[in-house]
């Protein structure tokens, strides 16, 4: 029996993104060493029987086209050996990792911070697509990133939220009760206050804490302008807001609520 209990949900990439790298690897590689050789070819041709000065008119444009087929053979390749042999299966009691030729587990109690970060694509306020990434920190200093290339990438968020963070929340909270500091990336929540970099809020400042377009905002009832920082740059942001959330709360319970 797996010391993880029963396997929950099987995450690998994409088929339709393994089918593309392996053609871009493919193709772009072939084609690329093909145009190469013929363009070498060329020029040698050229260089020994009309001389230096038609050299570029016969080979240059074929060796173009070689180096751009083969630089996207080689970011194909280079996603294939990274990323199309990964799978991520989670369990009950943590997760399984499987890369080409290792297979890593890890318990829901290693995993001490959680940040996904994405990227939107469009212009002019046109998006056509966005990338989502999730990176774990594990206690040790060691780190992963699963990219949005995995099927199901949102499930396996959830599902590590759901199980890490009631841990987490207890921990920070007896922390702070402890009078620890507590870091957020540029964010840090101390017993008395939130500070970032040289600006502080005491709880009694604090008149509302809410998750807006990607930011953590933080409004005060004094004067001065909102403490703003992107959600993707604090680890365990949803913990992070919710303490600030019930601190503040305690503080002035009659005051503006924090949303």
């Amino acid at each position: 029996m797996n010391p993880l209990g029963n396997a929950v949900m099987l995450h690998k990439a994409r088929r339709r993104e393994r089918r593309l790298h392996l053609a871009m690897a493919t193709v772009g590689l072939a084609a690329g060493g093909g145009f190469l050789l013929i363009g070498a070819y060329r020029w040698n041709f050229a260089l020994s029987n009309y001389g230096p000065a038609v050299v570029w008119r016969w080979g240059a444009a074929w060796l173009a086209f070689g180096l751009v087929f083969l630089v996207v053979g080689l970011i194909g390749a280079a996603w294939v050996i990274r990323w199309h042999w990964l799978s991520v299966t989670s369990f009950e009691k943590g997760l399984q990792i499987q890369r080409r030729n290792h297979i890593s587990t890890l318990t829901w109690g290693e995993i001490q911070a959680v940040l996904v970060s994405g990227v939107t694509y469009g212009v002019l306020g046109l998006i056509w697509g966005s990338r989502s990434t999730l990176r774990l920190e594990l206690s040790g200093g060691r780190k992963l990133r699963f990219p949005d290339t995995l099927a199901g990438l949102a499930q396996l968020i959830t599902t590590i939220k759901r199980q890490v963070y009631p841990r987490l929340l207890k921990e920070y909270s007896q922390h702070l009760r402890n009078g620890q500091p507590i870091p957020f990336g540029p964010l840090q929540v101390r017993p008395e206050g939130v500070v970032k970099g040289q600006r502080r809020l005491s709880w009694s400042e604090v008149a509302s804490a809410e998750l807006k377009d990607g930011r953590i905002v933080l409004k005060t009832n004094q004067r001065g302008a909102p403490i703003r920082v992107r959600a993707n740059a604090v680890p365990n942001a949803e913990i992070c807001l919710q303490l600030i959330q019930i601190h503040a709360k305690q503080i002035n319970p009659k005051g503006d609520r924090a949303s």
